[in-house]
């Protein structure tokens, strides 16, 4: 399941729970594509649970869309605070400091449920 909504003014939740369908997996990509298209930068929220695959075409669409918009991320994006269920020690630090983290023009961080999420996004420096 893929859904993508705008709970609160400046936030954008994308939920993603178990595998992909290929009608999940074009909802991602068409709620990408409407992300970029942000006049104004936005929090990205993400929740992750269980084991959430996408299909090849997906992951292609999905990784051709972040080469295309990769220099210009912080004109629609300020932040993003991931909330999934790995909760082993240490999963945090991995994600803020992992190579992709790296390549990101502002903060990735990790939250351990969606109200911790917001309690974060409301403390998130404005852009």
């Amino acid at each position: 399941m893929f859904t993508s909504s705008e709970p609160r003014h400046g936030i954008v939740l994308f939920e993603m729970k178990d595998a992909q369908s290929e009608v999940d997996g074009a909802a991602y990509i068409t709620a990408l594509h409407a992300l970029s298209g942000r006049t104004q930068p936005v929090l990205l929220i993400m929740t992750v649970q269980g084991h959430t695959d996408q299909d090849h075409e997906t992951r292609k669409q999905a990784a051709l869309w972040f080469k295309q918009n990769r220099d210009r991320l912080s004109a629609f994006l300020y932040g993003v605070i991931r909330v999934d269920d790995h909760d082993h020690e240490g999963h945090a630090e991995e994600l803020e400091s992992s190579n992709f983290a790296k390549m990101l023009p502002f903060p990735i961080k990790h939250a351990d449920s969606l109200e911790k999420a917001y309690a974060m996004a409301e403390n998130w420096p404005k852009p």
